[in-house]
């Protein structure tokens, strides 16, 4: 079960992945935002819609409320905003929605992975018209975007 503490407990980079994690998932309107941290302590921070901001580290899960690193200093982050749902086709790895959006939330999910430290990597599910197959999309500073829709993995290049 993982334990409620505050930012102050999880030092400066993870606060940074805190807020970087629950703003692309305001900003985008993703279902869930993951960080791979690639750091002195590394760590997996998920930020989920209307729940806690859970941080799996070594030690174990500690659980922050929604609004944790509120206070932390946003950088300028490249523009997104909420988009209505893909329309996927999981057997044939077809993605359809508004026209440049699938690009605009791969250059938001590039931008945190590339604000982060190391090999960090930024992973984001999207809303789609099959709510069995979600959106994927991950990146890794320097690295090329992958988009995951149901067995298929894309690469695309931004």
């Amino acid at each position: 079960m993982p334990t409620d503490v505050t930012t102050d407990d999880v030092g400066p980079e993870r606060s940074l992945a805190v807020t970087l994690a629950r703003e692309l998932l305001h900003r985008s309107g993703a279902l869930r935002v993951s960080i791979a941290l690639d750091a002195d302590a590394p760590a997996v921070i998920e930020c989920a819609r209307f729940g806690a901001i859970v941080v799996h580290e070594k030690g174990g899960d500690l659980a922050l409320p929604h609004d944790a690193a509120e206070d932390v200093e946003l950088p300028e982050l490249a523009h997104v905003r909420q988009l209505p749902p893909f329309e996927v086709d999981a057997d044939t790895g077809s993605v359809a929605g508004v026209l440049g959006g699938l690009e605009m939330l791969g250059r938001a999910v590039r931008d945190i992975a590339a604000r982060l430290p190391g090999a960090s990597v930024v992973a984001a599910e999207f809303e789609s018209t099959d709510p069995d197959c979600p959106l994927g999309l991950a990146a890794r500073r320097g690295e090329t975007l992958v988009v995951l829709l149901g067995e298929h993995e894309f690469e695309l290049d931004l």
